[in-house]
């Protein structure tokens, strides 16, 4: 008996959800982006009640958040160490320098992608906003890729060598020690 009483109950419920659905069908739906500022009648809507999106090309905070650093913080250089002070006793004449083209330098790493065998290296060339991925071999602003391994990538140019760290020391530096405890105050 509560078996035909169970079936019969659900039979009802799915009768119901199908009566439900055909009434649905021919209801119209209103498919106006919410952020153009108009209702579902087509009427201005008021701005207490729309919703309002971002701008699509605000990213600032997205990218103030590298991908490619563990704490995802702006990377910010360590300070520069103090210049030492010269002291001119007497002026001296000095040769100009050679004329010599100042060296290049190495383009820096953003991030390291290894697919099989294949390792790539995103590298950003100075002075210029845009990142590509290299692989072994390729030559970016006059370096050649010669090794790309999990966390560097090595740059050879003019018999130079350069070994560019995908988190090199000066971010990886641990957070201070939290200061001691207070000592404990004495009760009276």
């Amino acid at each position: 008996m509560t078996r035909k009483i169970t079936g019969l109950a659900i039979a009802a419920m799915i009768a119901g959800l199908v009566l439900v659905n055909v009434a649905l069908y021919g209801t119209p739906v209103d498919i106006t982006p919410v952020a153009s500022g108009k209702g579902h009648d087509g009427a201005l809507a008021s701005a207490a009640g729309s919703l309002q999106f971002p701008e699509a090309g605000d990213f600032s905070e997205t990218f103030q958040r590298p991908l490619f650093t563990p704490t995802r913080r702006k990377i910010v250089p360590p300070p520069a160490p103090p210049q030492p002070v010269e002291v001119a006793v007497a002026p001296a004449e000095q040769p100009a320098p050679p004329p010599e083209a100042a060296p290049a330098a190495a383009p820096s790493l953003l991030g390291i992608s290894r697919n099989g065998g294949a390792a790539k290296a995103l590298l950003r060339v100075a002075g210029s906003d845009a990142a590509v991925w290299y692989g072994n071999g390729e030559t970016v602003d006059g370096w050649k890729v010669s090794a790309i391994d999990k966390d560097q990538a090595v740059l050879e140019r003019d018999g130079k060598v350069a070994r560019i760290l995908l988190y090199p020391p000066w971010k990886n530096v641990p957070p201070p020690p939290p200061p001691p405890p207070p000592p404990p105050v004495p009760e009276l």
